[in-house]
């Protein structure tokens, strides 16, 4: 099996900072490649300047051992390069069918030929066994179909080298099945594919080969036969692999609710929901993609407009009716969805960080950058965030350190209680640890932790109680003794 695509001493630097170190990779056709390594090891830019969306330095790419001429992302489509991004690219007014054929529409004298376009889309949402709108405004469904939309217009590229960007992060069961029989299928007509998540569980389940990056180097490539999760960890962190553990109860029992909501209702889908949660606990919301989690809370938090029901902090009551009211309330969310709600990627890390801390750092009605970037040394310390440099702006960052600068905002005495929706979407292995060890530190704060994950290891792991969610309504609170995936899906399913 011949080398399909080679990179040769692959070099790049941002602003003189060294990201890749001369990065050899080569992955031969009909072959399925891991790329593996901890947010920041540099295999996401390897990939953008495979792409066209970044240069490098200097080095070469080779395609069937010739010369490939990459600047821009036109010349990696006519090279047979497609990408499926781990951030979603897709313009949210447009429909469905318009971001499909966005750039390649299909026209005749100068007319778009709707029908056409029509017939091309519900081949591949055939294909995949996937079917959606495609009139409905791309706002209007969930992340996860916009993930799959993504996925079919790479399929419609028909690539020759395909990268799948961490593709199942928001997907369910069945639609993650399809996917890997997909990509099989793909392998089979001899595409190249290559492969980068953070779930090694699917590495073991597709990949031939694992290539493993750190710090800008390649660190090597070997069989997948030869790999196992503490072996790929030791080799991404350069480090002794230590499994994690259960986190340690900080709950007051005895205490009355931080929170309470009763009898939610809400547009969104939120059915009749009433819970509690005490200072110092961590209740998970555990439930299948689509079960209603992120709509609860985001209910909660006023970023969708309620209907009926109570909340309650301290045992005050509360109007919540936009995300402003829940902060000064003291609730505070991190959002699914970072690169839409959670950052703003073309700003600061100083200014991203202090969004709402503005009062705190404002003298006789000026802010002081001083105490801004002070405030932020301080956080990105302590949630042991990498920045090149708190004026770069945050698209810079790796997923891993984004979604730190989306916590390190409520790093606030004033905060009561706080809510992790899907906080370790996208990261690696070592920048979880680091959420974990955050909500454990919150909740030993004393505040009111929420935490939603569609890995209920995840769910069973980090909290004292889970709330199975199914349709927009609790379906049961269970205390977390020795709770398994299996007693939470039976839940689910029943």
């Amino acid at each position: 099996m011949g080398n399909m695509l080679e990179m040769k001493q692959i070099r790049k630097e941002f602003s003189g900072v060294p990201v890749l170190n001369g990065v050899d990779f080569a992955v031969g056709e009909g072959e399925i490649r891991a790329l593996l390594g901890a947010n920041g090891a540099g295999k996401s830019t390897l990939m953008k300047i495979l792409c066209g969306v970044y240069h490098a330095t200097s080095g070469d790419v080779l395609i069937d051992g010739r010369k490939a001429e990459i600047k821009n992302p036109l010349q990696a489509a006519e090279n047979g390069i497609a990408i499926v991004h781990q951030e979603l690219s897709m313009i949210p007014p447009l429909t469905i069918l318009e971001n499909f054929f966005l750039g390649k529409e299909i026209r005749k004298h100068g007319l778009l030929q709707k029908a056409k376009m029509r017939e091309e889309y519900f081949r591949v949402c055939d294909e995949l066994d996937f079917h959606i709108d495609p009139d409905v405004k791309t706002r209007d469904v969930s992340v996860a179909k916009q993930q799959m939309v993504e996925i079919m217009k790479c399929i419609h590229a028909n690539a020759r080298i395909i990268i799948f960007d961490e593709p199942t992060t928001s997907l369910t069961d069945d639609e993650k099945k399809t996917l890997f029989e997909v990509i099989l299928k793909l392998k089979q007509q001899k595409k190249t594919i290559i492969y980068i998540s953070h779930i090694l569980e699917e590495i073991f389940l597709l990949a031939d080969t694992v290539s493993i990056m750190r710090n800008g180097d390649m660190v090597g490539t070997f069989p997948k036969a030869e790999m196992s999760i503490p072996i790929i960890s030791e080799h991404m962190s350069g480090k002794k692999y230590v499994e994690g553990q259960r986190l340690t109860s900080h709950c007051k029992k005895d205490e009355k609710p931080l929170l309470s909501v009763e009898h939610l209702s809400a547009k969104n889908g939120t059915k009749d929901v009433s819970f509690d949660v005490r200072p110092g606990e961590v209740v998970g919301l555990a439930g299948l993609v689509g079960a209603g989690r992120s709509e609860i809370v985001r209910s909660i938090f006023g970023a969708d407009t309620k209907t009926a029901g109570r909340i309650l902090v301290d045992g005050k009551e509360v109007k919540i009716n936009h995300p402003a009211h829940a902060i000064a309330a003291g609730i505070g969310l991190i959002p699914e969805d970072r690169k839409r709600e959670g950052v703003i990627l073309k700003h600061e890390i100083y200014k991203n960080a202090t969004l709402i801390q503005l009062k705190k750092m404002r003298s006789m009605g000026m802010l002081q950058t001083a105490r801004e970037k002070n405030y932020t040394e301080q956080a990105i310390k302590r949630l042991s965030v990498k920045v090149p440099s708190l004026t770069a702006p945050v698209m810079k960052l790796s997923g891993g350190n984004q979604q730190k600068i989306v916590v390190s905002k409520w790093l606030d005495d004033r905060m009561k209680v706080l809510i992790f929706d899907e906080p370790t979407k996208g990261i690696d292995v070592g920048a979880k640890e680091d959420i974990f060890r955050t909500v454990e530190e919150f909740a030993k704060a004393g505040m009111a932790i929420i935490f939603i994950s569609s890995d209920l290891n995840e769910v069973i792991r980090t909290s004292d109680r889970i709330l199975v969610v199914r349709g927009g309504q609790i379906l049961k609170d269970v205390d977390n003794q020795n709770m398994t995936q299996k007693d939470i899906m039976e839940i689910i399913l029943q």
